[in-house]
């Protein structure tokens, strides 16, 4: 027999929801209130892309130095791939924005400890997103192109 005092160590903590139960009570209050699919899509398609990023690089790291031709061609494969998902987010980003000020006042946010030495060098100022779009060639790799969200 246990006392009541030691009912304080049985706590009863709902769990967190996850990402994916997030995302889809966000894109169902959206479509209910809306009766269309925007901005919350827009966003979680971003998320989405900044993950498909992140996996990319780590295939990279994981890509031997004697990779086959195969291996390569799969590789620059997502890369392009992701970079067309880019350009169009950014497409429909510019669409979803239009004649928004949505740039004004905005300026990096980045912790520069967690910067590059190199990185921290250069002085972040706030730019305009058709700007570093159109400097953005096809030189830039996808999995460290830049993308905009609020």
């Amino acid at each position: 027999e246990r006392g009541e005092h030691l009912d304080i160590y049985q706590l009863k903590i709902d769990k967190a929801p996850t990402m994916a139960e997030m995302r889809l009570k966000l894109t169902e209050s959206e479509l209910a209130d809306t009766g269309k699919l925007g901005s919350i899509s827009w966003l979680i398609d971003g998320i989405n892309i900044e993950d498909s990023q992140d996996a990319l690089r780590i295939a990279i790291r994981q890509l031997p130095k004697d990779a086959s031709a195969v291996q390569r061609a799969a590789l620059q494969e997502k890369r392009q791939k992701l970079a067309a998902r880019i350009s169009k987010f950014h497409e429909i980003a510019d669409a979803m924005t239009e004649g928004i000020e949505v740039h004004a006042g905005t300026e990096h946010v980045d912790d520069i400890r967690f910067c590059t030495s190199d990185a921290v060098e250069e002085v972040w100022e706030a730019a305009d997103i058709e700007d570093v779009l159109e400097e953005m060639d096809e030189a830039v790799p996808a999995e460290v192109m830049a993308i905009w969200m609020p």
